[in-house]
């Protein structure tokens, strides 16, 4: 996982409110889950990066391609539907 990716996790969390715990069981997942994600020793899966969006309340849709993708900028885009 990259660096960026690690932070990805984190800065949904952030986005949605969440602290790790309320995260974890949101998602179904542990703390040490959470923990793991955001640290890089694992990963979460396409399934569940989606509902980490979703969750969030962020459009799962910002994670496909743009045009003009700069890998360094993350853009968090908030869904129109509240979860």
């Amino acid at each position: 996982m990259t660096l960026e990716s690690k932070k990805l996790v984190q800065q949904i969390r952030f986005a949605g409110n969440y602290s790790v715990s309320s995260f974890a069981k949101k998602m179904g997942v542990s703390k040490q889950t959470i923990y793991n994600w955001e640290s890089g020793e694992t990963s979460p899966d396409t399934s569940l990066l989606i509902k980490m969006y979703i969750v969030c309340g962020l459009n799962p849709k910002s994670l496909l391609p743009q045009k003009k993708l700069n890998a360094d900028k993350v853009k968090l885009v908030r869904s129109s539907k509240a979860p």
